[in-house]
């Protein structure tokens, strides 16, 4: 019974041998936990680097649109205008900044160009409106 007691215990060697296998699997796991992080990261990186190079791209052709505008000569008229650099026979103007909205009729308004058929009212009508007010 006794012998069969020893037997059932660990010896030493086999203690030894089981904390190598321990310590081995345990620097294993280290090793492949590291790596993952590393991994992981790297794919952070990348996405971010991605956002980057796609928010750059639209930077750049937001650029090159307005240099395009740029070398348009009637947006280079307009801008002139402006700062009263148009032709001599133009006359500048400025609006208050306080000013009124235009009606919808008033004259280069889209309702006249587009012919957009005005009510017409009669003679009578107009002169009851000015003679009593409306």
């Amino acid at each position: 019974m006794k012998a069969r007691m020893l037997r059932a215990l660990p010896s030493t060697g086999d203690r030894l041998r089981a904390g190598a296998i321990f310590l081995v699997a345990l620097i294993f796991l280290i090793a492949l936990a590291r790596s993952l992080i590393g991994a992981i990261q790297a794919n952070t990186e990348i996405s971010r680097l991605r956002d980057e190079n796609a928010a750059l791209a639209q930077r750049a052709e937001a650029l090159t649109a307005e240099r395009i505008l740029l070398d348009d000569a009637a947006f280079l008229d307009l801008v002139a205008r402006g700062y009263n650099l148009g032709s001599p026979v133009e006359r500048p103007f400025v609006l208050a900044a306080d000013a009124p909205e235009l009606p919808v009729d008033a004259p280069g308004s889209a309702e006249r160009r587009l012919g957009a058929a005005t009510p017409q009212r009669s003679p009578i009508d107009v002169w009851l409106e000015v003679l009593f007010g409306g």
